[in-house]
C-alpha cells in the first residue's frame, strides 16, 4: 500500500500496521537477549508487575531494545507523522502475553493508557497523554485469543468528542464510557510493527494459544506534552502538532 493511503488509513482508523517492516535477524536477536534475561532473572514473585509495566525490566533502554525503535523505518514513520525532532520517548514496555494465560477466550477489555492503577507506573491521579504506541511484534500471532494487540478502530475520534463534551473533570476519570465499535484482534507475524495513536482505544487479548506472544511497546509524545497546560489540548484536538490530521 501506498506511504500516503497508510497515512491516510491511520487519520481515520487511529492504527497502521507495517508488516515486516523490521528484519528476521534483528527480532532473532532481540528474543534471544530477553529469553536469556527470562532465564537468568525472572522472579515468579513479580509476575503481576511485569504484566503491568514490563517484563525484564533492566532491558529496558538498552541497547538491543532500543535498536527497534531506532530501526531507520520506523523513525522515518515517526517523521512523516510528528517529526522525530519534536519528541520525546521511553525505553520500551517488553511485553509478554503467555500461553494460555486462561482457560477460555474473553472479549478484550479496551482502554486508553496514562491513567493510574495500583500496578502501573503512573504517579499522579490526572491523566497523563502521549502521543503514539508504536509495537514492534517478536512473535507470530496468526490466530485470535493468542495475545494479539486489539483495537477499536476509529474509537479515537470518539473518545476525542467525549472529551470535549465531559470537560477537564475527564482527566480525573476512569476510561471514558462511550459506545465503541466492534475490536479487531491485529493478527501479525515477527518484525510487524503497529503504530497506534494514544487516544485509541486498545487491548491485548487473552492468549488461549499454545505459544507465548512478546512484543515490545515505546511510547511517543510531542515535547508539548511535558507541559500539563497542553495536556487538555491535545485530548480535545487530537492532530495538535501531528504533521497529519483531517
Amino acid at each position: 500500500m501506498p506511504h500516503r493511503q497508510l497515512l491516510a488509513d491511520f487519520v481515520r482508523d487511529g492504527f497502521a500496521v507495517f508488516p515486516r517492516l523490521i528484519a528476521p535477524d534483528a527480532i532473532t536477536a532481540v528474543r534471544t537477549r530477553i529469553d536469556a534475561d527470562l532465564r537468568d532473572n525472572y522472579d515468579p514473585a513479580r509476575q503481576s508487575e511485569y504484566d503491568a509495566r514490563s517484563f525484564c525490566p533492566t532491558l529496558r533502554g538498552s541497547p538491543q531494545i532500543m535498536s527497534l525503535f531506532h530501526h531507520v523505518e520506523v523513525r522515518r514513520r515517526i517523521d512523516a507523522l510528528i517529526g522525530m525532532d519534536r519528541v520525546g520517548f521511553d525505553g520500551g514496555q517488553i511485553a509478554i502475553r503467555r500461553a494460555h494465560n486462561v482457560k477460555r477466550p474473553q472479549p478484550p477489555v479496551p482502554h486508553i493508557d496514562g491513567i493510574q492503577t495500583p500496578t502501573n507506573e503512573q504517579s499522579s491521579v490526572e491523566l497523563n497523554p502521549f502521543s503514539l504506541l508504536v509495537g514492534v511484534f517478536l512473535s507470530d500471532v496468526p490466530t485470535q485469543f493468542a495475545g494479539n494487540f486489539t483495537v477499536w478502530p476509529g474509537s479515537h475520534h470518539l473518545i476525542e468528542a467525549y472529551f470535549r463534551q465531559r470537560g477537564s473533570r475527564a482527566m480525573r476519570e476512569d476510561m471514558p464510557q462511550v459506545a465503541l465499535p466492534k475490536p479487531q484482534q491485529l493478527l501479525c507475524s515477527a518484525g510487524d510493527v503497529v503504530f497506534c495513536h494514544y487516544q485509541l482505544a486498545h487491548a491485548a487479548a487473552v492468549n488461549t494459544a499454545d505459544f507465548d506472544r512478546y512484543a515490545v511497546f515505546f511510547r511517543v509524545w510531542h515535547h508539548d506534552l511535558t507541559l500539563r497546560e497542553a495536556r487538555w489540548q491535545h485530548l480535545t484536538n487530537i492532530w495538535t502538532d501531528w504533521k497529519v490530521g483531517p
